[in-house]
Parts: structure tokens; sequence; C-alpha cells
């Protein structure tokens, strides 16, 4: 009975797959955002000195944590209590619900996906302008100046370092989570990741507001990914040597040589192994409002992109993440 627990990330990943992402309404993702929008808010503004902006960073991603990982994680405990107590027969399959259902809220490759075939369609059109301001739903970065080969650039990017951040670490914090803490594990670590990865998104951003408030939670994110991102670089080239379209002998030597060239510690394993398999640059000089970070470019191809570049990146996306489904449930059959 306790190899239910097996079937659970491909059942999360079905789950995506047929029924997307919740509302806004009902997606606790989007209650976590709106929280921290009015934490941000209620007190970030008021704070002027770089000291107690990075105090307040810590102080609002605690208390997040403990309403959105260590609330939910209790419930669960004393679920399992009373379950055990009066129906224990009952109880593997009640976890198994409940853990699916929590993955399946952690992941997002669906969501990812129709956000990328969204710019797609524009380019076909050769619409530039409504791709620009689609591509500028995933991406932080300023992008009503982009040209065609700069909104496909930006895309695959978004691609690669979201299949990290969206699914593959998800299933990594289940996996590993479960093995060494049971179902509180394989429900806590992806949650914690979760959420961290959104405040990330939120407020590790280098710029006056939040270099200090973010500091925190961005650095925390980096080591939240610092295992997935290394074993997501041997999982995409896996899906790169699965794939026709791609140069999977370039994608090791330009992954292997890039994989380190860059401010974050783990952007570069995934985005790097992409470069090489599409023949292109990717990364590079970037604009954040009015930020300017000068990345290095990761790859030794083309800069410019085409579309034909982005429908293999998404063959790419979807085998990685097909490979890393098959990894965790050999994973949890030998736990």
């Amino acid at each position: 009975m306790e190899n239910i627990v097996l079937f659970i990330p491909i059942t999360a990943y079905i789950l995506d797959a047929v029924f997307e992402e919740p509302s806004v309404k009902f997606h606790p993702v989007c209650w976590l955002g709106n929280t921290a929008s009015f934490l941000e808010q209620k007190k970030l503004p008021s704070l002027q000195n770089h000291t107690l902006r990075f105090l307040y960073g810590i102080f609002c991603t605690t208390l997040l944590m403990l309403i959105f990982c260590i609330l939910p994680l209790l419930i669960f405990c004393i679920f399992k209590k009373y379950c055990l107590y009066y129906a224990d027969t009952l109880y593997p399959f009640m976890a198994f619900t409940i853990a699916s259902f929590i993955l399946y809220l952690c992941i997002a490759p669906k969501s990812l996906t129709l956000h990328i075939k969204a710019i797609q369609k524009e380019l076909q059109k050769n619409n530039i302008a409504e791709a620009q301001k689609k591509l500028s739903y995933i991406v932080g970065r300023n992008t009503n100046t982009m040209n065609e080969h700069d909104i496909i650039r930006a895309s695959i990017e978004s691609l690669a370092e979201n299949s990290l951040d969206s699914t593959l670490a998800s299933f990594f914090w289940f996996s590993l989570g479960y093995c060494f803490f049971s179902y509180e594990g394989a429900i806590f670590f992806p949650l914690l990741h979760r959420i961290i990865n959104t405040l990330d998104a939120m407020w590790g951003k280098k710029n006056e507001q939040y270099f200090y408030f973010g500091k925190f939670p961005a650095r925390f994110d980096d080591v939240l990914n610092y295992l997935p991102a290394r074993l997501c670089f041997y999982t995409i080239l896996l899906a790169c040597f699965c794939i026709k379209e791609c140069n999977s002998k370039n994608a090791y030597v330009i992954g292997k040589k890039y994989r380190s060239k860059h401010a974050s510690p783990n952007s570069a394993w995934a985005e790097a192994p992409y470069a090489g398999a599409l023949n292109l640059k990717l990364a590079g000089p970037v604009s954040y409002g009015d930020f300017f970070c000068d990345y290095p470019y990761l790859g030794e191809g083309s800069l410019e992109a085409a579309q034909k570049h982005l429908a293999a990146a998404l063959k790419i996306f979807h085998v990685s993440i097909f490979i890393c489904l098959i990894f965790c449930t050999v994973f949890l059959f030998f736990t």
C-alpha cells in the first residue's frame, strides 16, 4: 500500500495538464501573492534604513512561511493523527490525495506552456507589439523595445529557468521530503520551495525598492534551488539527446562551459544546455525598469533566434519533465 506514493508526481502532473491552474480566487499561490503585497505596502514605503528593510524582509518571509507552509503541515499532522485512530485503512488514500493536490498546486508546466504558445501565436501573425505584451506576463525585464529575435530568446530563457522553478524543483523536493520525512516532508518541502520562489519573483529584484527588502528570500531561493538546478542540468541534457532538432553534444559542451557563468548561482544550469542544444546565445545584458544588468551571454551561437528554436525549446521542456517524472518514480520506489 505504501507504494501508492510512486504515483503522486505523475498524478500531480496529470491534474495540471487536465485542469491547468485553479482560478485566481481559489489558488493558494495567488493568496500568497496578495498577502505578500499587503505586507509590503503596509510598512515598506515608510522604511528608509537599509537594515530595517532587510529585517522587515526576513519578518515578512517568515510570517508567510508560517501561514502558507507550517499551518498546512500542522493541519495535515492533526488529520493524520485522527485518521490513523479512527480509519487507519483509509489513511494511505487520503494522504495520497492530499499530497497529490498540494504538489499539483506547486507546479505549473501547463500554464507556462500556454503563455509560450500565446507568444508563438502572435509571432506567427507578425504582431510584435502583442508578443511583447504577452512576454511581459512571464518575465520581469523591459519588453517594449524587443524585436522578434529578442522575444524568442527571452521566451526560451523563461522556459529554461521556469522548468526548474515551476516544476522540476518541486518534484525534487517532494521526493527528497518523502524519503526523509514521509508525507510530512513531501508536503512541507514543495510548499516551502513554492513560497520562497514566489517571494523571490516578487521581491528579489535588484532595484532601490527591493534590493535590501528582498535579499533574504532571494538568497533563500538560491539555497533551495542549488541541488535541483544541478540535477536539472542532466535532465535537460538527456532530453536534448532524445530530440532530433537538438545538438545534444553541443548542449553538453556549452552547458558545462557556461553553467556557472551567471550572476545567479543556479539560472545558467538550466539555460546553458538550452543555448548549446539550439546553437544560440541566451541571457546577456538586460534592463529591469530603470535598473540595467550587464549579464554575460550564455552560449556561442547566434543571437538571431527563430520560431523553430522556440518550438524545439518547448520539446526540451516537456521531455525533461517526463524524464524527471521517471527518475522521481524510480527514486520513490527504492525509498
